[in-house]
């Protein structure tokens, strides 16, 4: 069963299908992102500063407006609760 991540701000991804979550300020994540075809990159930041990058198993990234940590902590809930995102 698949369940979606709610980003905020109107997007969403399938949390199955995310395999990484990283700082998008770090060096290696930038260098990866300056590598990869923009036709396999999702910004999903609608304006707001990139903070995280979600690798999903397809190869594809999404660059998004929330934290890291954020981020795990909605994916690690997802199921435990029917509560939304506090950023909802």
């Amino acid at each position: 069963m698949s369940h979606i991540l709610i980003i905020g701000r109107g997007g969403s991804i399938n949390a199955s299908r995310v395999t990484a979550i990283a700082n998008a300020k770090s060096a290696p994540i930038k260098r990866l992102l300056e590598c990869t075809n923009p036709q396999q990159i999702l910004d999903l930041t609608y304006g707001y500063p990139r903070r995280a990058v979600l690798v999903l198993d397809n190869g594809m990234l999404a660059i998004v407006s929330r934290s890291p940590e954020e981020l795990a902590r909605a994916i690690s809930t997802i199921g435990t609760s029917d509560e939304l995102p506090w950023w909802e």
